[in-house]
């Protein structure tokens, strides 16, 4: 009997408009009316979570950054957090940072940018609505290492956004994984707009999951989950029911136990209608 059903954003629920089809909504929220817990599970800081989820009817709780912040969504308070200590966390920064990439911190709900790299927002390949996502999200400021100082609090998670050349190929992508290959203590995976998340080791949104089971006395095998890229196949491999959308990466589609249409095409409401849960 599935008791919670979880779902990423980005590429499973939200179509490439970033918008949630009806067919989709309405079945999260008959889930939900039949006491389901629906639960969003992004690599999103909890201020960017998309207006159209955030008022998804029955979500009670948001788990954001990969798995490293949970939040009550009516109160916006943290109900459980797993950061990476600043002592780590700054190093790596500055050694990312010093490549032509956009390397953003996700800290206590809010996520931030540093000035100067604002100008290769164009040279990445981001639809319009995720351009848009980016820039809403972020808080702008001239030294992220500085900030982070002075502000002294751990981080939830690193997303790292990728220049192209004229190749068509990532700008120092190679180089940024040989650098994050020096922190142990950290783990990175692929998200869903072929960048790189970092989250402190051994946190993913498997482990805020299971964290959340346990609060609500729900076990792995009563959980669904569904997701399309790197950063949900923890959670895919986990869960007694995983899902991969069409559309998924190779590796999610490989582990998931089930695979239903595409994000564009009602895939996770599509399998919810015909699902015996």
């Amino acid at each position: 009997m599935i008791r919670l059903i979880a779902f990423d954003m980005d590429g499973t629920v939200l179509n490439d408009e970033k918008k949630i089809l009806k067919e989709t909504k309405e079945a999260l929220e008959q889930a939900a009316r039949a006491g389901i817990e629906i639960v969003p599970a992004t690599g999103r800081p909890f201020c960017g979570i998309s207006d159209e989820i955030y008022h998804l009817e029955g979500v009670r709780y948001v788990l954001t950054t990969n798995g490293a912040g949970i939040y009550e969504r009516d109160s916006k308070t943290c109900l459980y957090e797993d950061a990476i200590p600043l002592s780590v966390y700054l190093p790596m920064l500055l050694e990312v940072g010093q490549y032509d990439v956009m390397a953003d911190t996700f800290i206590k709900g809010g996520a931030l940018m540093t000035e100067k790299k604002r100008e290769l927002l164009p040279k990445m390949r981001l639809s319009k609505e995720i351009r848009d996502y980016i820039l809403s999200s972020r808080q702008v400021v001239e030294s992220q290492v500085d900030y982070l100082r002075e502000r002294g609090e751990d981080v939830e998670k690193l997303t790292i956004n990728f220049a192209y050349d004229e190749d068509g190929q990532r700008i120092d992508y190679d180089s940024v994984w040989e650098v994050l290959k020096k922190y142990p203590d950290v783990n990175a995976v692929s998200g869903g707009m072929k960048n790189i998340e970092v989250t402190k080791k051994g946190v993913s949104k498997a482990s805020g999951l299971l964290y959340l089971g346990k609060k609500l006395g729900i076990s792995k095998e009563e959980m669904m989950v569904f997701g399309d890229s790197g950063n949900d196949l923890d959670m895919i491999k986990m869960a007694g029911i995983g899902v991969a959308m069409a559309n998924a990466e190779p590796e999610v589609l490989k582990a998931a136990d089930f695979v239903t249409r595409s994000n564009n095409e009602n895939g996770v409401g599509g399998f919810l209608a015909s699902a015996d849960y």
